[in-house]
């Protein structure tokens, strides 16, 4: 069980280097002119990914990396409680329901939901608070986007279509 629970902590960091892998190999798949800011993107992700990764490990270079990325991190495994890998699961999809939401129904529909949801099933706030901060975030970013930039939001594929 110890050694699950030490395995455990490089679950998340190691499924988003895969998923980056796989998302920097797709990008190199577009036109050169296409994919130059998603490759960005991807090699950037996989060098932090790389870096959380390091700093995990139990070495003077992971104590180090973890020092400098996080100078308030405490190692100390007696102060510090990892978190159990149900809890790492649901983060990770509740991003991913995030991510499904935005392809399927687009950012204006999938941007509040995902505020709403997440503060109100996971943060407990009331009601009228998260509706409040799911109406100021689409808002913001219709004005900014669709107004200010003029930039078309993704409508989603179920508005799109297939």
């Amino acid at each position: 069980m110890g050694v699950f629970m030490g395995l455990a902590q490089y679950l998340a960091p190691l499924t988003l280097w895969v998923v980056t892998a796989i998302y920097l190999a797709s990008a190199y798949q577009y036109a050169p002119d296409s994919r130059a800011f998603p490759a960005m993107v991807g090699w950037a992700m996989l060098l932090l990914v790389s870096l959380d990764l390091a700093a995990r490990t139990p070495t003077p270079t992971g104590r180090a990396l973890l020092r400098w990325l996080n100078p308030a991190a405490e190692p100390d495994p007696v102060l510090h409680a990892a978190y159990p890998v149900r809890r790492q699961i649901a983060a990770m999809a509740w991003v991913a329901g995030f991510a499904a939401a935005l392809v399927l129904i687009g950012v204006l529909a999938a941007v509040p939901l995902f505020v709403f949801a997440s503060m109100r099933l996971r943060g407990g706030r009331p009601v009228v608070m998260s509706l409040a901060a799911a109406g100021g975030a689409v808002l913001f970013i219709w004005l900014l986007f669709s107004v200010l930039l003029r930039l078309p939001l993704y409508p989603g594929l179920l508005v799109s279509g297939l």
